[in-house]
């Protein structure tokens, strides 16, 4: 009895781990603002970029979700499957953000 329980139990741990996905927000990215967000407000509010080129004046995001469902950061270590965008942000040499991108990657 203990073991069918036990069982049971793992099955329906890994259940739900297979089955969880990221919560969307649709106001995730209206925060961002060409001339006024810095860097900071960025990291705070996205995390850890997936990439940074030119010595970080450009970050890199994987964006899943979309305007309906909302977006949502997509870890590192999450495979491409859900990603839907390339959120690029440009800063200047004052960590003032100069231009974004949502890009589609589909």
């Amino acid at each position: 009895m203990k073991l069918i329980a036990t069982v049971i139990l793992n099955a329906m741990l890994l259940t739900g781990c297979a089955s969880h996905r990221p919560v969307g927000d649709a106001e995730m990215l209206t925060f961002i603002t060409d001339g006024q967000t810095t860097r900071t407000e960025i990291l705070l509010q996205l995390g850890q970029p997936s990439a940074s080129f030119e010595a970080e004046r450009i970050l890199t995001y994987r964006i899943g979700g979309d305007e309906r469902r909302g977006y949502f950061v997509r870890e590192l270590q999450m495979s491409w499957s859900e990603t839907n965008y390339s959120l690029v942000l440009v800063f200047g040499p004052d960590s003032i953000l100069q231009s974004h991108s949502l890009i589609r990657v589909r």
